[in-house]
């Protein structure tokens, strides 16, 4: 048992995590907390009234880059944080940018008056990375780069700060679900879709009132999509149970679950954060970066004129 456990260990251990799978999350959390900075000016997101009164600890407020600078000059802080969020983005020198990029959300999320849950769970899951981005020696984290001798203890870290990732967001997922059941009488009884949908302040734009305004008249739609809600999300906590290779498979359902939301409540940063979650909870991070489907040419040999082509039954089939 001693040497099945230490084989075991040693093939975990053996698996890149630092791959474009990991950067790809990052970003997209970068890329809701910049839509949010780049849409919205100081004067919308932070109250001067509220502001550094609503911190937890103080001690963790020193190094709060909008506190730093002051209300007064929040612009500066402003400028600092989408530097920072572009370069997360461009995914340059991941080593010394992960720290950086959770001192960005964290900062907002504490001082911000105006935040949500994306903020949240960005600043959390950002944390979570600063391991895996210290040990990332890439000078970019959307290029794959093969490991001729893995370093087996900043591989088993790594894969161990995005194993707590995988349980935040399933915990985060097992929570919303279950909480619906209980908290709320709406959801239990399968009419909640109607009322937030219809919310004068939170529902569907008007664009979709062609659509919506028939469909949440139908009470088999309105508790299918209020139910499937709940089952949904307990669905995508019993997936941190599943084979990665299974679960992988359900990451275009959960995108497509918040891309939905985001489409209906305008809640597009929370879309990115979600998503963002999602890639580094469901994929593999030994995932093969996805291309283009074509022609193949590098088997194509040329034929001479005095040659006769096969025919066309036997020649072998193009695969990408």
């Amino acid at each position: 048992m001693y040497k099945n456990t230490l084989r075991a260990l040693d093939s975990y251990a053996s698996v890149n995590p630092f791959t474009w799978v990991y950067g790809l999350g990052r970003s997209l959390i970068a890329l809701g907390t910049l839509i949010t900075l780049l849409l919205s000016s100081p004067a919308v997101l932070f109250d001067q009234q509220l502001f550094g009164k609503m911190s937890l600890d103080a001690s963790l407020e020193s190094f709060n880059i909008f506190f730093l600078f002051g209300f007064e000059h929040l612009n500066y802080a402003y400028a600092l944080s989408i530097v920072v969020l572009l370069v997360v983005i461009s995914g340059v020198f991941p080593r010394y940018t992960g720290i950086l990029h959770w001192i960005v959300t964290y900062s907002f999320f504490q001082s911000g008056s105006i935040v949500e849950g994306g903020d949240q769970i960005g600043s959390i899951i950002t944390m979570l990375l600063v391991p895996v981005t210290l040990l990332d020696g890439r000078k970019n984290h959307w290029i794959n780069v093969p490991q001729a001798n893995p370093n087996y203890y900043a591989n088993f870290i790594a894969r161990g700060a995005l194993a707590l990732i995988a349980l935040q967001m399933a915990v985060l997922y097992f929570h919303a679900g279950i909480e619906k059941m209980y908290k709320l009488d709406e959801w239990k009884n399968g009419t909640a879709v109607y009322y937030f949908f219809n919310d004068p302040l939170f529902g569907y734009p008007d664009w979709m009132h062609s659509i919506m305004a028939s469909a949440l008249t139908n009470a088999y739609i309105v508790t299918s999509l209020t139910w499937g809600t709940m089952i949904f999300e307990v669905s995508l906590f019993g997936a941190l149970f599943m084979a990665p290779q299974q679960r992988k498979k359900l990451i275009w359902l959960a995108v497509g679950f918040h891309l939905g939301i985001a489409l209906i409540f305008g809640l597009v940063s929370f879309f990115c954060a979600m998503a963002g979650g999602l890639v580094l909870y469901m994929i593999p991070v030994e995932t093969k970066i996805p291309v283009l489907r074509g022609r193949r040419t590098g088997t194509m040999q040329l034929v001479s004129r005095h040659e006769q082509p096969q025919p066309y039954s036997s020649l072998e089939p193009a695969t990408a």
